[in-house]
C-alpha cells in the first residue's frame, strides 16, 4: 500500500518548522502498521533534518551555518546563493520506519524543516508511506 500526502506551510525567513505531529497524522491516516515513510520537501532553499526540537540547538545550528556560509562574502548567484548552500548541506529527503503505525523516532528526535531564504515561502512536503 502506498499513501501520499502533502503538507503545506508558509515558512519566515531563516526560521523552522517542527513537522514531527503533522507528519505522524498522515501515518495514522495511511492505515499502515509497519512500512516507511518518506518526507520530501520541494525546493532548494530550505532543508529537512532529524534532530532534537530545541530553540538552543536550532540557533546554534543557524550560527554554525552562517560561520560555515556568510552572508557577506561574494557569491556567483546574486541573490541568495547562501540560502542555496546551506539547504544543500542538510537534506531535502528523510526516510523514517512505521512500526505498530508510529513514527520509530528516539525520544528526543523530532523532524524539522529549516528555512533558509531571504523571503518567506508557500513550502510543501510531500509526505509517502510505503507499508501494510
Amino acid at each position: 500500500m502506498i499513501y501520499r500526502d502533502i503538507i503545506k506551510i508558509t515558512t519566515k525567513t531563516d526560521g523552522f518548522h517542527d513537522l514531527t505531529k503533522q507528519v505522524g497524522e498522515i501515518v495514522g491516516k495511511s492505515g499502515a502498521k509497519d512500512g516507511l515513510c518518506n518526507i520530501f520537501l520541494q525546493g532548494t532553499t530550505a532543508s529537512l533534518a532529524i534532530n532534537e526540537n530545541d530553540r538552543m540547538l536550532i540557533e546554534d545550528f543557524k550560527k554554525t551555518l552562517t560561520a560555515l556560509i556568510p552572508d557577506d562574502h561574494l557569491y556567483q548567484h546574486s541573490e541568495n546563493a547562501p540560502s542555496h548552500l546551506r539547504a544543500a548541506m542538510l537534506n531535502q529527503n528523510l526516510t523514517i520506519p512505521i512500526s505498530k503505525g508510529k513514527l520509530m523516532l528516539g525520544k528526543w528526535q523530532s523532524v524539522l524543516l529549516f528555512e533558509f531564504d531571504t523571503q518567506d515561502r508557500e513550502r510543501e512536503i510531500v509526505v509517502t508511506v510505503q507499508g501494510v
